[in-house]
């Protein structure tokens, strides 16, 4: 079989953030699955500007490929991924077309009533999908992950694979030196799922929701394949939650580090983990292994909102396991919700409190954060209960503010941002986006980005507490502005 796998770019986001180079694993694993089957697969990635989309189109007009796989993981990609499909068809109308990823498995039955040119759905994790498919000739309606018209997808399961009996199949690494050349690193899948059963959480819907480990010695040996290719010893590992929820998690986590310790390469990491799943006996010897960022979600600190996530840590808790961390130098990155639907104005002084203390660990970004309440997901149905949706999309849900208070505070920190430094960030992404487009990696003075985190910091805290931007805040801005212009211009010289 010939198949064509595309990965969509995502659409500009109202709000920028530093471009990222990143591999889409699950489109990779994917490929890699079809690979093993003895498929023929190419790969088109609109984000990473990887292959030929116009010779690719002449391929579809000759009726060349046998089956379109469009990845929709995300929100963002979505009406790029939906028209990509029209095209798609409009020009090879014969030509069978799936999609699958987290997005696409929780809106499946939307997916193919909305858009006729997709054929099928691939609901949850597509390894097995690929290799059967190949078996069976393209004949999708033989598969038991795949739902399309005549099978609905209410009438399905997503299907979890079997990760911990050994999935041995490798992501397919094509895109990897682009990402490489972009000043990022490879990404490695070590588990599955997380078993953390936070409301607001859609990773059940698509990995199931019990945690999964590979096994912990073909994690190493791939590592090592990895730094034999391509001479990299620094890794993400893009787990939901690495160090797991339950005790066969635990004892997972100490087999793959004795697998490392066996090695005599040093290698880096950066993951994803809860934090009442670390556990402080654990930080020396993740140290040790080379683990040198944490990506962890503390979400509020508000004890009611806290219930409603299924959520359950204290501030002392986490202070307590943050500062272990500080004092074995491993970085953290916090996640956390600033603003929910319940949230109050004495809950947004707590969690900004709690920021002040642990300065060091948090991204600007973070203080402007929403919930997310994603199709499907527990805490949609609970906003829905309580009279707080506002409009119920394939999207997920838009909801209001119990509290008129914070819902002011909310919209004058908006319009302060948009006022004040909204122009600035597009100032920057486009500078950094520039950059990528060069296979440069976007290099930002971090005095300078010290300065404008203060800046939203600044902003925020005169949200709380006035009506309008202080003296004080307005000073500073206008240090941030001629910082940013001298910025642009030095980039401009160099490029």
């Amino acid at each position: 079989m010939r198949i064509l796998l595309i990965q969509p770019a995502g659409c500009l986001p109202a709000w920028p953030t530093r471009p990222r180079a990143v591999e889409p694993m699950g489109l990779l694993y994917v490929a890699g699955a079809f690979r093993d089957a003895g498929a023929d697969v190419e790969i088109i990635d609109m984000a990473l500007g990887f292959g030929d989309l116009e010779k690719a189109f002449l391929k579809l007009s000759s009726g060349y490929y046998d089956m379109v796989g469009i990845a929709l993981a995300s929100q963002a990609v979505l009406w790029n991924g939906l028209a990509m499909a029209w095209d798609i068809k409009n020009t090879a109308p014969g030509t069978p077309i799936f999609t699958g990823g987290v997005f696409a498995t929780l809106n499946a039955q939307w997916l193919l009533e909305a858009t006729p040119a997709i054929d099928c759905v691939v609901l949850g994790e597509g390894e097995a999908f690929a290799q059967q498919i190949v078996l069976e000739k393209g004949n999708y309606r033989k598969i038991d992950s795949a739902c399309y018209r005549d099978k609905p997808a209410m009438d399905q399961a997503p299907f979890f694979a079997p990760f911990s009996s050994g999935c041995n199949v490798r992501p397919d690494r094509r895109l990897l030196p682009r990402v490489l050349a972009r000043g990022e690193t490879p990404s490695i899948v070590a588990t599955r799922g997380c078993g953390g059963g936070c409301s607001f959480c859609c990773i059940s819907k698509y990995s199931g929701s019990r945690w999964r480990g590979r096994n912990a010695l073909d994690v190493v040996q791939e590592l090592k394949e990895l730094y034999e290719r391509f001479g990299t010893l620094q890794f993400h590992l893009i787990d939901d939650n690495l160090f797991g929820h339950t005790p066969s998690a635990r004892d997972w986590i100490r087999q793959f580090l004795s697998a490392l310790e066996s090695t005599d390469l040093q290698f880096s990491f950066k993951t994803t983990c809860r934090l009442d799943d670390l556990d402080t006996d654990l930080i020396p010897d993740i140290k040790r292994a080379g683990f040198k960022l944490l990506k962890i979600g503390v979400e509020t600190f508000s004890q009611a909102t806290q219930k409603k996530y299924s959520k359950r840590i204290k501030r002392s808790e986490a202070s307590s396991i943050l500062k272990i961390l500080e004092q074995k130098e491993i970085d953290v990155s916090l996640g956390l919700i600033m603003f929910d639907p319940w949230c109050t104005v004495d809950d947004l002084h707590e969690n900004m409190a709690f920021l002040d203390e642990q300065p060091k660990i948090w991204g600007r970004h973070l203080l402007r954060s929403e919930l997310k309440a994603y199709r499907g997901t527990r805490v949609e149905n609970l906003i829905e209960k309580e009279g707080l949706s506002m409009n119920r999309t394939i999207m997920g849900t838009q909801w209001q503010f119990r509290s008129s208070r914070t819902k002011a505070v909310f919209k004058k920190f908006d319009q302060f941002l948009k006022s004040n430094v909204l122009g600035i960030e597009w100032k920057i992404y486009n500078v950094q986006k520039a950059a990528l487009s060069k296979n440069l990696k976007p290099e930002v003075p971090a005095s300078f980005l010290e300065m404008l985190k203060l800046s939203w910091i600044k902003l925020f805290k005169d949200a709380l507490t006035g009506e309008s931007v202080s003296d004080k805040t307005m000073n500073y801005l206008q240090l941030l502005n001629n910082e940013t212009d001298r910025y642009v211009k030095k980039s401009e010289v160099i490029e």
